[in-house]
C-alpha cells in the first residue's frame, strides 16, 4: 500500500470521526450544555493530552520562535472555524450550514493550484463535482431556509478551513504531525477560550452526563481525527484531502438514523453514492489514469 494510498484512509476515517460532531451537538443541546463550555473544555482537554503525549513520545524538537507563531496561528484559524460553524447553527439548520460548510473543498482546490502548486487533474475535476453534489443531495434536503448572518458566519467558517487545509499541509512537510496539531491546539484553545469568556459561557459541565458528552467529543471527535488529518495530508495534496473529507457528512446521516431515528431519503442515497464515487476517484489508480491536467491560470 503506497503513501498516497494511506494518506487517503487516514482522511477518509479522520472524515468519518469528524462527522460525529453533529450528533455531540444535537445531545449538548438536549442536555442544556452550553456550547461555550463544550467547545472550551473539549479543547483544553484535547490540547493537555496532545502535549502529554509529545512529551512522552513525540520528537525531541525545539521549533523556531516564527514556526511556533505560525503553528499558533494555524490554531487560531482552526478555533475561528469552529465557533463561526456552531454559532451560524442558531441561524441556520445543520443541513444547509453543513452544505454551506462543504463549499470549502471547491476554495482549497482552486487555492491550492494558485498558492501550492497543486495540479487539478481530470480525475480529481470530476471526484470534486460528485462529491459536492453529493453533499448537497445529502443535507439539503430540507426545507431551504437562509439567514444572512449564518451564511456570513459559517462563509467565514468554510474559508477558515481552507486556510488550515492549506496551512497543514505545508507545515506537515517539515514537521511531524503530532508536532504541529499539538503547537496548533494552543492557539484552538485561546480562541475558543476567549470566546465563551465573551459570551459568559465559559465554564465546566455540571452533570456525569454532561462530562461523559465532553469525554466523548474530545477523543472520538477532535483526537483522533485531527491526528489522522495531519497524518493524512503529509501524503497527499490538500486538494484531495479537502474533496475526500466530503464524506464526513454520510457518518452524522448514519448515527443520525441508528441514535436518533432519523429517516433516509432517495436523495439522501444518492448523494451517499456521489460522495463515495468521489472519495474513489482520488484513489492513485484513477489519478494515474485521468493524468492530464487543467490549471485555471494556463
Amino acid at each position: 500500500m503506497n503513501s498516497r494510498t494511506v494518506g487517503i484512509g487516514f482522511v477518509f476515517l479522520a472524515a468519518a470521526l469528524f462527522g460525529t460532531l453533529g450528533i455531540f451537538g444535537r445531545v449538548a443541546a438536549g442536555i442544556e450544555l452550553p456550547m461555550g463550555t463544550l467547545l472550551s473544555v473539549r479543547f483544553v482537554a484535547a490540547t493537555a493530552a496532545l502535549w502529554f503525549v509529545l512529551s512522552v513520545y513525540g520528537p525531541r524538537r525545539r521549533l523556531e520562535k516564527r514556526t511556533v507563531f505560525i503553528e499558533v496561528g494555524l490554531g487560531c484559524v482552526y478555533g475561528v472555524m469552529s465557533v463561526a460553524y456552531f454559532e451560524s447553527l442558531t441561524w441556520l439548520s445543520a443541513g444547509i450550514a453543513a452544505l454551506l460548510l462543504f463549499t470549502y473543498p471547491v476554495q482549497v482546490t482552486l487555492a491550492s493550484a494558485v498558492a501550492l502548486d497543486e495540479p487539478i487533474t481530470l480525475a480529481k475535476l470530476a471526484a470534486l463535482i460528485a462529491a459536492v453534489s453529493g453533499v448537497a443531495l445529502v443535507v439539503g434536503g430540507g426545507e431551504l431556509t437562509l439567514a444572512v448572518s449564518g451564511v456570513v458566519l459559517v462563509g467565514l467558517a468554510s474559508m477558515c478551513y481552507t486556510v488550515y487545509s492549506m496551512g497543514t499541509r505545508v507545515m506537515t512537510a517539515e514537521i511531524d504531525p503530532l508536532t504541529h496539531v499539538a503547537y496548533t491546539f494552543l492557539g484552538v484553545t485561546a480562541t475558543v477560550g476567549l470566546y465563551g469568556a465573551a459570551t459568559g459561557t465559559l465554564g465546566t459541565p455540571a452533570t456525569i452526563d454532561g462530562w461523559m458528552l465532553v469525554a466523548g467529543i474530545t477523543v472520538v471527535g477532535t483526537l483522533i481525527p485531527i491526528m489522522l488529518f495531519a497524518e493524512g495530508l503529509s501524503r497527499i495534496e490538500a486538494s484531495t484531502a479537502s474533496i475526500v473529507s466530503t464524506s464526513e457528512p454520510l457518518t452524522t446521516v448514519v448515527l443520525g438514523v441508528i441514535l436518533l431515528g432519523e429517516t433516509v431519503t432517495l436523495s439522501i442515497a444518492v448523494g451517499a453514492v456521489l460522495i463515495l464515487s468521489g472519495v474513489g476517484l482520488t484513489s492513485p489508480a484513477i489519478e494515474r489514469l485521468g493524468h492530464h491536467e487543467w490549471m485555471p491560470y494556463s
